[in-house]
């Protein structure tokens, strides 16, 4: 029991900081982060398609996978995507009204996605679709989470370059450097419990 509780604080708490990070700091500036988060930023800049409800719509495919083949990260996966999902359709209210410097908003922008998704890793749950693929991948060939999941955010990221320019896509670079390196610190050995 005390397992469930600990990972649904970890879900909430890490959700809060997802959406903070995406609707205070990044969406604002039209900047990407990694994964399918970033590819949800990619459609919300492209069509206006909400943060949340495009993030939701790409990871249903990799989740409906998960589903068949790996279920123990199924369960508090999708968990982690709808609760995510929902406190950053509620957090959009924030996109805009925070004005910050393009350099602190990516480096705060990146932190706080990076704490949340980390926080959530390091409990064995995936906020978003790429990370869950990421968390496979790592469990399978023993490789650092973080690495993989940097990997993958920077081909995602060399996608979103045309939608939002040389400019930005620097500053995402930030971002998901920042991201990485909190994803790496909240799930080093010397971390874990």
């Amino acid at each position: 029991m005390r397992n469930i509780f600990t990972r649904a604080i970890a879900i909430c708490c890490g959700s809060l900081l997802i959406g903070l990070g995406l609707n205070g700091f990044i969406a604002p500036y039209h900047l990407l982060d990694g994964g399918l988060i970033g590819f949800g930023l990619i459609v919300y800049y492209m069509i206006g398609l909400p943060i949340g409800v495009s993030i939701l719509l790409l990871n249903i495919p990799v989740f409906i996978y998960a589903f068949f083949r790996y279920r123990h990260h199924f369960f508090y996966g999708s968990a982690g995507l709808l609760v995510s999902f929902f406190i950053t359709e509620k957090l959009a209210v924030v996109n805009g009204s925070l004005e910050v410097p393009l350099l602190f908003s990516s480096i705060i922008g990146g932190t706080l996605v990076g704490m949340g998704i980390g926080l959530m890793l390091r409990y064995q749950i995936s906020s978003d679709g790429l990370d869950l693929i990421a968390l496979i991948i790592s469990s399978k060939w023993q490789v650092n989470v973080a690495a993989v999941i940097f990997l993958l955010d920077s081909l995602i990221m060399l996608t979103g370059l045309p939608i939002v320019g040389f400019t930005a896509f620097c500053y995402s670079m930030i971002v998901i450097l920042m991201s990485s390196l909190m994803i790496m610190l909240f799930n080093s050995r010397k971390w874990m419990p």
